[in-house]
């Protein structure tokens, strides 16, 4: 495989890396969830999140003016509690397409997908399913690493992966641990029901399925969520319509909508090696009527490195959002 092959299928990886994680007990004692959770107000409480993605090429320069944006996209997170059984569903779906120039290379015009849901305990977040597709397209000199994975936590208490778009992949089948598990695509989630502050530090743990699959024993992770500092960011005047109140300068008179973030990191394991998510989580709730939610996931950035060199910055910012399925 050509290098600049592997750093652009890296670079595509990149954005499902946040959802490749799978969390269990262990004896570490883990940090408590908030109770209530930061998005129940009632039995059948829904959260519709949609953001924008922009993937940049930060060879150059990490500066925002002077960095190359090479790819646009959106993601989006729905959440429904009373699911199932009385199961919270958390759904995702990722699409990101490069744009058509030469800082884009070998991925100009290519589209990647990824779509997820998973059903989890309403209190305690123990996953009881997840299904996972990771569809990329196809990249000349490059095996596309395309792939599903399905668990079944509270049943056969089995996962199964597969490299979709390989001829001849075998689906390759593991055991999953009887214990509690969290299930990899709540990790912003799971982060978000933590004590998030000024000067917060929390953690849990989590197991990658997919490093596990790939390298035949299991990866595990502790995920520490440390909070550094508070900052405003203004997304829009359409936040207003949940409660954010608007600010005018008096000089200038310019009107925003700042809402006021923790900024935290999301860091892999003990010894926090590897880069961290940078994720501005809301201080500020989003109200509708009485009802509140809270910590909503604003920004989330991630940057991908060759050695110690930025290569790759990939930005989620909110766009919209929505707290009642029957108003969409």
């Amino acid at each position: 495989m050509k290098n600049n092959a592997k750093r652009y299928l890296c670079a595509a990886l990149a954005a499902t890396t946040a959802f490749s994680f799978v969390a269990c007990s262990t004896e570490t004692a883990e940090s408590a969830f908030d109770s209530p959770l930061p998005w129940h107000v009632s039995d059948s409480s829904y959260e519709k999140l949609e953001y924008s993605v922009a993937i940049y090429n930060t060879q150059k320069s990490e500066k925002e003016d002077e960095r190359e944006k090479i790819a646009d996209g959106t993601m989006t997170f729905t959440l429904e509690e009373g699911k199932d059984q009385g199961y919270t569903m958390l759904g995702m779906s990722f699409t990101v397409t490069y744009l058509n120039t030469d800082a884009a290379g070998d991925d100009a015009g290519l589209t990647d997908k990824i779509e997820s849901t998973v059903y989890f305990e309403p209190n305690s977040l123990a996953a009881k399913s997840m299904e996972k597709t990771v569809t990329l397209a196809d990249r000349k000199d490059t095996k596309n690493l395309s792939y599903k994975i399905n668990a079944d936590y509270f049943g056969t208490h089995k996962a199964t992966f597969q490299y979709f778009k390989q001829e001849g992949a075998k689906e390759k089948t593991r055991s999953l641990p009887r214990d509690a598990c969290r299930d990899n695509e709540m990790m912003f989630f799971a982060a978000r029901a933590q004590t998030l502050s000024k000067s917060s530090s929390t953690n849990f743990k989590m197991i990658n399925l997919y490093d596990s699959f790939n390298t035949g024993k299991t990866a595990e992770y502790r995920i520490t969520v440390t909070g550094s500092s508070e900052r405003k960011l203004d997304i829009g005047e359409w936040v207003s319509e949940y409660g954010i109140q608007a600010v005018t300068d008096e000089k200038s008179g310019k009107t925003t909508y700042p809402i006021t973030c923790y900024t935290t990191t999301l860091q892999i394991n003990d010894e926090k090696h590897g880069p961290a998510y940078t994720v501005l989580y809301a201080k500020d709730s989003f109200t509708v009527g009485s009802a509140e939610h809270k910590k909503l996931p604003i920004k989330i950035d991630y940057s991908a490195y060759t050695g110690s060199k930025p290569y790759r910055l990939t930005s989620y910012t909110l766009t919209s959002c929505s707290f009642s399925k029957t108003a969409e």
